[in-house]
Formats: structure tokens, sequence, C-alpha cells
């Protein structure tokens, strides 16, 4: 018989060399400092006869602040007194900095004295940004460019699927009332066709969504989808169940980076999901990380206004246009402007430090849209 305690081991070895040849990490190696906090963490994303079962499921954000070398103590007083924080407030948060959306927290003043704090000590920011929406779509992309198994299309993968994304995020009640009533993602043999019609029909009706000539690549592949014998990522699964949980992304952060050390904000569920996973390296058990309490750990209390702030801009980006966007950053001035300077000097900063620090989950439009308003370093927006 097998030993249960064997089958619960998790090697955290072969997620991460999965993930290194994936993203052709490099620096993955070096030893760092990781302080996480979370954003927007809906637990379980589910659909149900009236949609979804959070009514605009946010982009989730795991992230914070890093350094390299041995751990620091943050002495966070003289930038409290700086922010002018009241001495009541028992930790710092987001909302002791700025407050609203993306927009309005860019005219905050505590934000730039914050966001030159981050510069001026060092610190670098991580994240892994995950689009729930995008996320629960692109198994149908894969689905069809996996069973066709051609090269070329492959190489468009990341523009189909941001197609579709944009397509159904413009129509999603009747997306959420589709997937429902296929269960998806548990599409049964005799509705892979239907299915596809569907959301062929829904195409043909929004020809103000993509540009004509997307919109004709996408359908042919969503044509060609109805003659393929499965479609593997979207067949087979629980019924209505789109996402289970996040716990992946704090695995996945803490098996790139296993020579690290990764300080965590106290989620219990997430401790509880990890510690039944059993990790090991090398047949060792995984040591590499803690959870802690935030009010104890001052680099969690900054990393809460990282990924607030992360977590806010994603966001934004996803449910606003192109053109708004555009318009927005032009609109730019003083206070506002400096804060978007800032948030992305400290973000090329980091990406040239170690590309592995951020990882986007998220459709290719809104990487479009975030440097087009940063103006990224190495864009065509620089």
């Amino acid at each position: 018989m097998t030993d249960p305690e064997v089958c619960a081991l998790v090697d955290i070895d072969e997620i991460r060399a999965a993930h290194l040849a994936m993203h052709r990490l490099t620096k993955a190696d070096a030893e760092y400092i990781f302080y996480h906090d979370e954003t927007n963490n809906i637990k379980k994303l589910r659909l149900g006869v009236q949609g979804f079962n959070v009514t605009e499921p946010g982009v989730f954000v795991l992230g914070g602040v890093v350094h390299d070398g041995t751990p620091r103590s943050f002495d966070l007083e003289p930038l409290r007194k700086a922010m002018r924080i009241q001495r009541s407030a028992d930790e710092l948060k987001l909302k002791h900095v700025a407050k609203g959306d993306f927009l309005d927290l860019l005219t905050s003043d505590k934000l730039t004295t914050f966001l030159q704090w981050i510069s001026d000590n060092g610190l670098f920011v991580h994240y892994h940004a995950l689009d729930p929406l995008f996320w629960s779509l692109v198994d149908i992309m894969d689905s069809i460019l996996y069973r066709l198994g051609e090269p070329r299309l492959k190489e468009l993968h990341i523009y189909l699927k941001a197609d579709l994304t944009a397509l159904l995020r413009a129509n999603l009640p009747e997306t959420t009332s589709l997937f429902y009533r296929y269960k998806y993602p548990d599409l049964a043999p005799e509705n892979r066709k239907p299915f596809l019609n569907e959301l062929i029909s829904i195409l043909e009706r929004s020809d103000d969504v993509l540009p004509e000539f997307n919109t004709m690549i996408l359908k042919g592949m969503l044509q060609a989808g109805r003659n393929l014998p499965s479609l593997d990522f979207i067949e087979g699964f629980t019924p209505h169940l789109l996402i289970e949980s996040f716990t992946i992304s704090y695995l996945t952060r803490i098996a790139v980076f296993k020579y690290s050390s990764h300080i965590l904000d106290m989620e219990d569920s997430i401790r509880d999901d990890l510690e039944s996973m059993k990790l090991v390296s090398g047949g060792q058990p995984v040591k590499n990380y803690r959870f802690a309490d935030s009010k104890s750990e001052p680099g969690i209390q900054v990393s809460d206004i990282v990924v607030g702030l992360i977590g806010n801009m994603y966001s934004y980006f996803a449910g606003t246009t192109r053109d708004e966007v555009s318009a927005a950053r032009a609109s730019l001035i003083g206070t506002s402007l400096k804060n978007a300077e800032l948030l992305r000097d400290i973000i090329d900063a980091s990406h040239e430090a170690n590309i592995a620090f951020l990882n986007h989950v998220t459709s290719a439009n809104e990487i479009d849209k975030m440097n087009l308003f940063l103006r990224s370093r190495g864009s065509a927006y620089e």
C-alpha cells in the first residue's frame, strides 16, 4: 500500500523548474528577503444563476517589498511622521496614506512621501497580479490551440486571449449566463459545438468591441474549435467553479525563490493549505517562509500599501478602455503626475533588478494600458 503521507508531499523543485524554463528566469537563485501582503482575495470564483458570486472581482495581487542580503530592521517612525499618520493607528495601511480608486490614490501627497521612501531605502517591489476573469477564460483558447497544434497560431495566443477577454468582459451578463447553462468548465461532449456557436454569436453582435481584423481571426479560431475531438481544459472539471483558491500564487513565489526568505501576512486559510501540502525540496521540508502578524512586521505594513496601490492600478486598467486610460494619463498634473512617475520608476527599477519580481496573469491589453499610463521603460510609450 502507498503511504498517504508520501502522497501528500509537494516537491517545489518541480514547480520551480517549470517556471524557470517557461519564463527564462536567470536570477532566481539569489537570496532575497520578501515581505508579502495581498489584496482582492475573493477566496473562490463561482458561477450561479445570477452570475458570479462576487459582483466585481478585482485583480488579485500578492506582493510587497523585497531587498537582497540579510533581514533589515525597518524603522517606520520617520516615515509615519513625514506622512502625518496619527499615533492612534497601530499599524500602517493604505487607508492612512490615500483613499479611493487608482486615480484618486495618485492625488495623495502622502503617497508621494511613501513612494520616495521606498526608493530612498533601496527597496524593490514585487508582485503576482492575477485577473480572475482573464484566468477563468484563457482555458477556452488554450483548449483550441492545444488540439490544433499549429505552431504559427500559438505565436498569437496572447493576442487571441486578450481579444476573447475583451469580448466577454464587454458582454459579462450574457457570458456568465452562457457559462452557467453549459456548466463551464465542465462542458459535456455534446455541448462542445453549441457552446462555441454561442460564443461566435456574441462576437458577431459585438462589432464595436474589437477591430475588424481581430474579430475575423478570433471568429476563425472559435469556428475551428467546433470540429475538435475535445476541449481538454474546459471539460471534466468542477461545474461552475472557476477559481478554487489563490494558494497556488503563494506556492509559486515560495518555489521560484526557494533560496530566499518569505515573510507573509497571516492568512489562516492559505497557511492551512500550504501546511497540508507538506512542501519539500530535495526531500527535505521547506522552511523558507513564515506567516506573521502585520502589527509586529513593519515590512508587511509597507507591503499593504504597495499591494493596495498595485491592485487598484490593475483593476482600473481592467475596467477602463484604452482611450479613457490615454485621456487620464494626458490630464495628469502636479502630485498625480509625480506619483505616476515615481511608481513607474520603482516598477522599472524592480524589473531591471530581477524580472522574476513582477508577474502578470492578465490580458495583454491591460499590460499595454499600464505601459501607456506609466510610460514604462522599454515600452513603445517611453
